[in-house]
């Protein structure tokens, strides 16, 4: 089986923009699978960047139909000892990025990132699309 995939804002608003035909094709397998995943970080992210009330409403009804992943106290305790692994490396990584890997990590999921500092967490699986 598949493991799910947790997509990151990076990736949603390049799906949205249309220009990588790779990156929209591989978005819309996951959909159709069922694999993409969704979590709070990268839904107020997105619904942030939206600028009309109607294309937002259509965002959150596009989006309520993914699968959600939940921040627990056991995942920011995660992204806290990860943070604090990558620090004694000399590795800076936003608090909202740690918290995307810890949530893709406790729930065996790739994760699904433009950013290339995701590299970083030796752990981490991270998603990449058949013709990436």
């Amino acid at each position: 089986m598949n493991p799910t995939v947790l997509i990151d804002t990076s990736i949603w608003v390049e799906y949205l923009r249309g220009k990588n035909q790779d990156l929209v094709e591989s978005v819309k397998s996951l959909l159709r699978t069922r694999r993409a995943t969704l979590c709070g970080i990268v839904l107020s992210e997105l619904l942030a960047g939206v600028r009309t009330r109607k294309s937002r409403d259509t965002l959150k009804q596009t989006l309520d139909a993914l699968e959600y992943s939940e921040v627990s106290r056991d995942t920011w305790i995660l992204a806290g000892e990860l943070s604090g692994n990558l620090k004694q490396q000399g590795i800076s990584v936003p608090l909202t990025d740690l918290i995307l890997a810890a949530l893709a990590l406790e729930n065996d999921s790739e994760l699904y990132t433009l950013d290339s500092h995701f590299n970083r967490i030796p752990e981490l699986k991270r998603f990449k699309s058949v013709k990436a």
